[in-house]
């Protein structure tokens, strides 16, 4: 496995992790149903295998989910930080948090490196170029955006 995927991978079983650990706390002390835990950690866990395995879908996913994840979870482990002096509980709450979007942004750096576009196909057999684009919905099939060829 090359270092980029081994990157991904990590950080995303370190979110997966983090997420499974905060979805347990939150069922067991009634704040979420079980549909709300698990559609994302079942996501999450699809991405990882798409990951490992080197689906195309996988990949486009990963990276824009990533990068949205990363964000939107730093901004709220942040907000949870600023809220932890007046209400100590906050402070798992924002480590949490943070677990699951720090290493996200390591995922899209990972998934953008030409190891990672090795490792998911998306060099042109014809002509070598990494600008590849889906050929049909589940991007199964790519096609160079310079060429034209189209591979599986």
């Amino acid at each position: 496995m090359k270092k980029p995927i081994l990157v991904a991978v990590v950080s995303v079983g370190i979110m997966v992790f983090a997420r499974a650990v905060m979805g347990g706390l939150a069922y067991f002390s009634g704040r979420a149903s079980i549909p709300a835990i698990l559609i994302p950690l079942v996501l999450a866990i699809l991405i990882l295998v798409g990951i490992i395995k080197g689906h195309r879908l996988a990949w486009q996913w990963g990276r824009l989910l990533a990068m949205l994840g990363a964000i939107i979870l730093t901004l709220a482990a942040l907000g949870a930080l600023a809220h932890a002096r007046e209400q100590p509980a906050m402070l798992p709450v924002a480590i949490l948090v943070f677990l699951q979007g720090a290493p996200l942004f390591a995922v899209f750096f990972a998934m953008c490196t030409q190891g990672a576009k090795e490792h998911f196909r998306l060099i042109c057999p014809e002509c070598g170029s990494a600008k590849a684009k889906g050929g049909n919905f589940l991007f199964t099939k790519a096609v160079c955006r310079k060429c034209k060829a189209t591979w599986e």
